[in-house]
């Protein structure tokens, strides 16, 4: 795996790029109408991390995934979260501090099960008081915090515009796709001014995912495991985020086409289907052992194939749980390969990839115990 690129490299790549898309050029009018009708087409995440900025006076402009434009009078100092992985993301930028002073109950819940808690101790005093795990949030509980700046998902309009009505600055933020993620990790790059570390992190994922890529790049999509994704008992895990790491992984969902992230179905379908590799996620407290000692009533998982041949899994939380976007999604697409492809993958041992990501990404050396708490209970 390669250590991060000098910063200097990467911030003049990164103006080479932009002085290569913004030139004007002396093409012909079709090409100048197609570039335009690309301009017109971007997304609002594009436009966030095209204008939110750091202006000459010390102000900061942030434009959230609303396309609603924020300005703070400088880098905050008080910053509260309702989204739940958005503590371990804020600390992959900003590194150890104090600024996050409040945030979602379910956060804290993960925290204590992650390696978070080594490497981010001061979380534990985070207030947790001011919101529920809906996300719906008590403004006279969150006005005592005193922030600077809250973040919560877009949809909550109505939880954005109370909070906006007692005179608190929100920062809406949308879920769902890498470039969300790259998204997020701008926005805060951009507000705690720290950029440069924000286009290391982008650059360093990209280049990891890579990696894999590269490894399985002769593998036909023919050719893909069958995998099953239980989100919970009976419970699958259909269309979503994970499209994105079973794809590049190597693998196939059969109710990837079926509408809707979370499914209900019967042993009479997962019969059918029959998956050669169950992932369990980590949002539930059903295990690898359920399955594999058939101890659920009703279900009898004995004759499916991959309780047969022992591959069921739990997918692991390292910083945060591996499941949803974050900053160790590379690590989950290592890990899932590695499972799906030993023989290619003979040579990569996820103790070594997981210590040296959390070296290069964290600043964080884990011991072999810590290392042991991410992987060696994902499959029991």
């Amino acid at each position: 795996m390669k250590k991060f690129r000098n910063v200097v490299a990467i911030v003049c790549a990164m103006a080479m790029l932009l002085v290569a898309g913004c030139g004007n050029g002396t093409g012909s009018e079709n090409t100048a109408a197609a570039e335009s009708a690309d301009t017109e087409a971007a997304s609002a995440d594009a436009t966030a991390e095209a204008t939110s900025r750091i202006n000459e006076d010390g102000t900061i402009t942030i434009v959230d995934q609303l396309g609603k434009t924020i300005e703070l009078d400088g880098v905050p100092e008080r910053v509260v979260t309702t989204i739940m992985p958005f503590p371990y993301i804020f600390y992959a930028v900003c590194g150890n501090n104090d600024n996050l002073v409040g945030c979602n109950p379910s956060s804290i819940v993960a925290y204590n099960d992650s390696a978070l808690k080594y490497m981010y101790p001061e979380l534990a005093n985070a207030n947790t008081d001011f919101v529920d795990t809906s996300f719906v949030v008590n403004v006279e509980e969150i006005i005592k915090l005193e922030p600077d700046v809250v973040f919560q998902w877009n949809y909550m309009e109505d939880e954005i515009a109370k909070m906006e009505e007692a005179g608190i600055k929100v920062i809406a933020l949308e879920y769902g796709t890498i470039e969300d993620l790259e998204t997020w990790i701008n926005l805060i790059g951009t507000m705690m001014d720290k950029q440069d570390r924000a286009a290391e992190l982008i650059e360093y994922f990209h280049e990891s995912v890579a990696e894999v890529d590269e490894v399985l790049a002769d593998v036909s999509p023919e050719d893909y495991v069958n995998v099953l994704l239980l989100s919970d008992d009976m419970t699958v895990t259909g269309t979503g985020f994970s499209s994105y790491w079973l794809e590049h992984s190597g693998a196939v969902n059969p109710a990837g086409d079926l509408s809707g992230e979370a499914l209900n179905v019967n042993m009479e379908q997962v019969y059918e289907w029959n998956p050669s590799i169950i992932y369990i996620g980590n949002f539930t407290d059903l295990q690898p052992s359920d399955l594999l000692e058939n101890k659920l009533e009703g279900e009898d998982w004995s004759v499916v194939d991959a309780v047969q041949s022992g591959q069921v899994y739990k997918i692991p939380i390292g910083g945060y749980r591996w499941d949803p976007p974050g900053v160790e999604t590379p690590l989950m697409i290592k890990w899932l390969a590695k499972i799906q492809y030993p023989e290619l993958f003979e040579d990569m041992d996820m103790y070594e990839e997981v210590s040296e990501f959390y070296e290069n990404v964290y600043g964080f050396e884990l011991t072999d115990e810590m290392l042991d708490e991410i992987l060696g209970d994902t499959q029991n």
